[in-house]
């Protein structure tokens, strides 16, 4: 199971993600109490290794703001809410990762209307896209087993639910990482 740990602002929570398994950690940089300048995206970006992707996270920004964020080494472009063409992202040459359904993007994120604001999608209506897809929304330590039986997504993607009083919480990580990883093995064993 793919999981990606997004809204990191600390190197604590860099490190803990890491060490736990995470195969992507997202760094935010659209209007957010998790948005971090280029300049910690940079310094942040030396504790996670090359195996590991770093994601760039933005709200319908300009072409201009994505290519600033890129010089802090981003591995990938998050997209949610667009104004400009997907095309016009492509020229950065790296894939790109958008909420909603109706995508051509290489990667579909199902996420709640409100990115980060912890709403649980439902789970159960919710229908598989012909792309790979992550499911994000609501998920945290104790409910993503589950929301993987029933979706059986291709990623998982977390913010507020790795949270405590609006901060990562380096147990929650750890916790998130090993039962998405542990779900996947029973799933794909069964």
């Amino acid at each position: 199971m793919f999981v990606k740990i997004c809204g990191v602002k600390t190197e604590g929570a860099v490190r803990a993600a890491v060490e736990a398994g995470a195969d992507a950690i997202g760094f935010v940089f659209a209007d957010s109490s998790r948005r971090i300048d280029v300049k910690t995206a940079k310094r942040l970006r030396r504790h996670i290794p090359e195996s590991v992707r770093v994601v760039g996270v933005f709200l319908d920004p300009t072409l201009e703001e994505v290519e600033t964020a890129l010089t802090s080494g981003m591995t990938d472009i998050q997209l949610h809410r667009r104004t400009l063409p997907l095309e016009a992202f492509r020229r950065f040459g790296l894939p790109i990762i958008e909420a909603g359904r109706e995508t051509e993007a290489e990667i579909v994120l199902l996420d709640a209307p409100v990115p980060g604001s912890g709403e649980t999608l439902d789970w159960e209506t919710l229908g598989r896209p012909s792309r790979p897809f992550w499911l994000a929304g609501g998920l945290d330590p104790d409910n993503v087993a589950t929301a993987i039986q029933i979706v059986r997504p291709d990623g998982v993607d977390v913010s507020s639910g790795v949270e405590t009083n609006g901060e990562k919480d380096l147990e929650k990580i750890r916790a998130f990482i090993r039962r998405a990883k542990e779900e996947f093995t029973c799933t794909t064993n069964q």
